[in-house]
């Protein structure tokens, strides 16, 4: 890699474009994700909703990797670990949709705009994770998913807030351990593979 170029910048010469792989990590990162998110939902549920949900960090961190296949994955495998963990009806689990989209692609669009480092190298590149990739994706998927659940009729206006914080703190927790630790160990090797993206689809 030429000196000063972030792992975003392409070097002279290379070409990247999207490919069968891309299609392949997308199917295996969506099961890592059923799994993760199907653990958290039995780990902590109340009503609908679990209190503790590290899928989260596969969205965020997903989304980092490989852009908008991150971003499919995300969209993809929570609609099955809702049903198996939460026993979300599918219904409401599609209408998830756009909260999990957004709060899946939010990490990965801070990082490629502001240039940080997915192995979190820097000071700046720890914020940017912690605020986007953690806190506000995080205050986005709450505040759709509880949304949704009134719409449907599973949540009440007065249980509204406290849901939506015990969604936003317990996902925050959850997401924040395990993606920092995925962003830490694993992001060295990602990064060199063919199916990291440097922009959203290669």
């Amino acid at each position: 890699m030429e000196k000063n170029l972030s792992v975003w910048d392409k070097e002279v010469g290379e070409i990247r474009k999207p490919g069968l792989s891309h299609v392949v990590m997308t199917a295996l990162f969506s099961g890592v994700g059923i799994v993760v998110g199907t653990i958290g939902s039995l780990a902590v549920p109340v009503g609908f909703v679990s209190a503790f949900w590290p899928g989260q960090a596969i969205q965020s961190v997903g989304s980092i990797w490989y852009g908008a296949w991150g971003g499919i994955a995300g969209v993809l495998f929570p609609i099955i670990s809702n049903v198996i963990g939460a026993g979300v009806a599918i219904p409401v689990s599609l209408a998830y949709i756009p909260g999990n989209f957004l709060q899946s692609m939010i990490a990965g669009i801070a990082f490629r705009t502001l240039k940080r480092d997915p192995r979190l190298k820097s000071f700046k590149d720890w914020i940017v994770y912690i605020i986007f990739g953690i806190l506000i994706s995080n205050a986005v998927g709450a505040f759709w998913g509880t949304w949704t659940q009134r719409l449907f009729g599973l949540l009440t206006p007065d249980s509204h807030f406290v849901t939506f914080m015990g969604w936003w703190i317990g996902n925050s927790v959850g997401s924040g351990i395990l993606g920092i630790v995925m962003l830490k160990f694993i992001s060295p090797i990602v990064i060199k593979s063919k199916t990291f993206c440097k922009g959203y689809w290669a």
